[in-house]
């Protein structure tokens, strides 16, 4: 144990979290981020210190959001790491509080009909193979079942049971999953966008595919939202 680096004892870590049945893949990304700071600022250091540790966060701190769970995911690393015999820092408890969470805005029933108008739309663009039928049918599906950004961006093909009108959200928040109930009205257009989309990807993985076959990313859903809500 003692002769791992520290990238090597980051990725032990993740996998160890993924054999728990965690997806964990947000605290990989900031773990990950943490090592590329430290093997750029102290390649030297064998375990998360105090030095490194705060040296990093001070690098998120204009994004709250981003350091509140950047530090959660750093003081559980080194929680695994004590637990094996390795002294790393702790971040003390209390150091960091959870960002204030922004004020939710209630839209009404006008603005969601133009929302949705804006979104068909859409033009067909040849270099981006099927944004025009994924972005009507994404938005919709997230409106109308409250679902995550994530969970819908990923959520696999064969989860979604539109002859039985349901889909199964697997592993969202830590190990846990649900099955979530979708309306007539709605697996009616659901099937209409599996059917035109599944002849551009015949075999695809996931039900909202990028062009190549992937989940698209959370940037992306979030500039196309502000697109068509401006």
């Amino acid at each position: 144990m003692y002769s791992k680096s520290l990238p090597e004892l980051a990725s032990q870590f993740v996998s160890y979290k993924k054999a728990n049945g965690y997806q964990y893949e947000t605290g990989a990304y900031y773990l990950k981020k943490y090592v590329r700071f430290v093997m750029e600022t102290a390649p030297e250091t064998a375990v998360p210190d105090k030095a490194s540790v705060e040296g990093f966060l001070e690098r998120l701190q204009d994004t709250p959001g981003g350091l509140y769970n950047a530090a959660a995911f750093l003081r559980e690393f080194s929680r695994y790491l004590h637990a094996r015999g390795l002294k790393a820092y702790l971040i003390p408890s209390g150091r960091l509080h959870p960002p204030t969470p922004a004020q939710p805005y209630f839209f009404t029933e006008d603005e969601i009909i133009a929302f949705f108008m804006e979104c068909d739309r859409m033009p067909d663009t040849p270099y981006l193979k099927g944004r025009h039928l994924i972005l009507p049918a994404i938005f919709r599906l997230m409106y109308c079942c409250g679902l995550r950004c994530k969970e819908a961006r990923t959520l696999a093909r064969q989860n979604v049971h539109l002859d039985q009108g349901y889909l199964d959200v697997l592993q969202s928040k830590g190990p846990k999953s649900r099955r979530v109930y979708i309306s007539q009205e709605l697996t009616e257009y659901l099937a209409g966008y599996d059917s035109r989309i599944s002849r551009l990807f015949p075999d695809r993985t996931f039900f909202f595919p990028n062009r190549k076959g992937r989940p698209y990313g959370a940037c992306w859903l979030e500039r196309n939202f502000l697109r068509f809500w401006y």
